[in-house]
């Protein structure tokens, strides 16, 4: 870890490397890329990227909205240009059901979650009952704490009954918990109800603080949520991405050996 029981996690909505920003002009005159996007502009996102990375010095880099060689993305795996001797310890998986026939069509076949990391950690790979964007990472970082991140649905029926899953899994492990993604919360932040009524949890995002931007419409949608226990020792920054519409999340969790 960065320290004996710290750790520091980069939560990135990477809007699969389009260098589309929250701009009205970049959706307007870089729509195409949604259906075809060249390899160099997905490389010069990356490299953006990868400045950020090296600036804050991860432990762990979790990924959303990241291809792994769609028809869009001309084929090109975006976390094979990420990961180097640094961050070897990796995966990369399809968003969608394991029987979803996204995973085959053409347009969706390489949209993914991924995390790159410095050490080896114990992972699973869960997946929601019901959405489209099923794909849910389970991280043991050790000392009892478990990392999750998803890509939550975009429909808001679909998405309580994720978020209800989301406090099921987190009140599930044995000691705390922290759960990354990007949430979606499009009515805004009482969807997280069914998180934060019913489980010792809280946000660590400010509310008056927005995470994505799409012309004048800003957003709080990329959250972090931890048990109470750690938020204490927790610090969320907020990160612009000009690659994307979303904006980076740096969170960094110190604990001694008496927690």
């Amino acid at each position: 870890m960065t320290n004996m029981g710290t750790y520091k996690i980069l939560l990135s909505n990477l809007g699969y490397a389009r260098g589309i920003s929250g701009q009205l002009a970049h959706h307007i005159f870089y729509a195409h890329r949604h259906f075809y996007c060249s390899p160099a502009v997905q490389k010069h996102s990356l490299q953006q990227l990868n400045t950020l990375i090296r600036r804050e010095d991860p432990d762990i880099c979790c990924f959303v909205e990241i291809d792994e060689g769609s028809f869009a993305s001309a084929g090109f795996n975006q976390l094979q240009a990420l990961i180097d001797k640094k961050y070897a310890f990796f995966d990369i998986e399809n968003k969608y059901a394991p029987a979803s026939r996204l995973r085959s069509f053409f347009m969706t076949k390489g949209k993914s979650n991924a995390f790159m990391a410095k050490h080896v950690f114990p992972y699973e790979k869960l997946y929601f009952g019901c959405g489209g964007k099923r794909l849910i990472y389970k991280i043991d970082l050790g000392k009892n704490l478990t990392l999750f991140f998803a890509h939550f649905s975009l429909n808001k029926s679909m998405r309580i009954r994720q978020l209800h899953e989301a406090g099921d899994l987190m009140r599930g492990v044995a000691g705390e918990a922290i759960f990354l993604g990007d949430f979606n919360i499009l009515t805004g932040i009482s969807e997280l109800a069914p998180l934060l009524n019913h489980g010792p949890f809280v946000l660590l995002n400010r509310e008056d603080h927005p995470t994505f931007t799409f012309h004048t419409r800003r957003l709080v949608l990329d959250l972090c949520i931890c048990s109470k226990g750690i938020s204490r020792h927790a610090r969320l920054k907020v990160v612009p991405q000009p690659y994307s519409d979303h904006a980076a999340l740096v969170l960094e969790v110190n604990r001694d050996d008496n927690d």
